[in-house]
C-alpha cells in the first residue's frame, strides 16, 4: 500500500483564526488552552484583556511576530522536515500493522506550523497544526498523533458503521475514544522508539481510561476488539 504524503507549510491566517477561537473558548478536555498554550509562550498577549478590539490586537501581534521572526521560523521548519523524513516510513509501517492494512482516508495531509501550542486537526480536509517551538520529539509526537486521528476515525466508522457513522468527532464518546487510543498507543515501545517517551500523554479527564486502555491493548493488540472492549466503559 502506498503511504500518503505529509506536506509541511505555514499559514498565518489560519494561525490567527485558531488563536482567536481558543481565546474565545479556551477550555477543552480539562485544559485551559489559552493560558497553557498561548500565554505560556507569548506573555505580551496578557495585554489583550485591555485592548479595545481583542481580535484586532491578536491578529496584529501574530502578524508582527511572523514578520520579525521569519528567518528563525524558516530554519525551525526545515529541521522539522528533516526529522519527519527520517522517521515517517517507520511510522507508516507501525500504523499499517495496528490498523490491519486499513487504507488511509486520503493521499495527502498537511501539517501547518503554528506559533501557538494548540495543535488542532481538521478531519474534513486532512490538516493539522504543529507547534513550531516544540523540541523535535514533541513535534514528531504531534505529527504522528494527528495522523493517527485521521486513520483511527476512518477505521472506526468503516469497521463499526452502525455505531460511529453519525457520532460527533469533536466531542462526546467518539472523541474520547480517539484521544484515549492515541494516548495509549503512543506510549507503546514502537512509538517511544519513534519520538521518544512523552510525559503526561492525554487529557486530564482521560487518565483512568488511558490506563484501562493500556491494559486492554496488552491482551491481544487487536484494534477492533479493543474498540469493542473500551467502549463498554467510556
Amino acid at each position: 500500500m502506498l503511504n500518503p504524503i505529509i506536506q509541511l507549510k505555514f499559514d498565518q491566517k489560519l494561525d490567527q483564526k485558531i488563536a482567536w477561537d481558543f481565546y474565545s473558548s479556551p477550555e477543552f478536555g480539562g485544559c485551559n488552552f489559552w493560558k497553557e498554550r498561548a500565554l505560556a509562550y507569548h506573555a505580551k498577549l496578557l495585554e489583550i484583556e485591555r485592548a479595545k478590539n481583542p481580535k484586532k490586537f491578536l491578529n496584529k501581534y501574530t502578524s508582527e511576530f511572523y514578520s520579525s521572526h521569519f528567518d528563525e521560523m524558516k530554519r525551525r521548519s526545515q529541521k522539522t522536515s528533516i526529522y519527519l523524513n527520517q522517521s515517517q516510513d517507520d511510522f507508516f509501517k507501525i500504523a499499517d500493522d495496528i490498523f490491519n492494512h486499513h487504507p488511509w482516508p486520503q493521499k495527502e495531509f498537511t501539517g501547518i506550523f503554528s506559533i501557538f501550542d494548540f495543535c488542532p486537526r481538521f478531519l474534513d480536509w486532512g490538516g493539522f497544526q504543529i507547534f513550531l517551538y516544540d523540541n523535535h520529539s514533541m513535534q514528531l509526537f504531534t505529527i504522528f498523533h494527528e495522523m493517527l486521528h485521521f486513520i483511527f476515525y476512518d477505521f472506526a466508522q468503516k469497521t463499526f458503521p452502525e455505531k460511529f457513522k453519525n457520532l460527533n468527532t469533536e466531542k462526546g464518546e467518539f472523541w474520547d475514544l480517539s484521544e484515549i487510543f492515541n494516548a495509549m498507543i503512543q506510549g507503546t515501545d514502537d512509538f517511544i522508539e519513534l519520538h521518544g517517551k512523552i510525559k503526561n500523554i492525554g487529557y486530564p479527564s482521560h487518565k483512568k481510561l488511558i490506563i484501562k486502555g493500556e491494559s486492554l491493548w496488552r491482551k491481544n493488540q487487536d484494534l477492533s476488539q479493543w474498540i469493542v472492549d473500551i467502549m463498554k466503559i467510556i
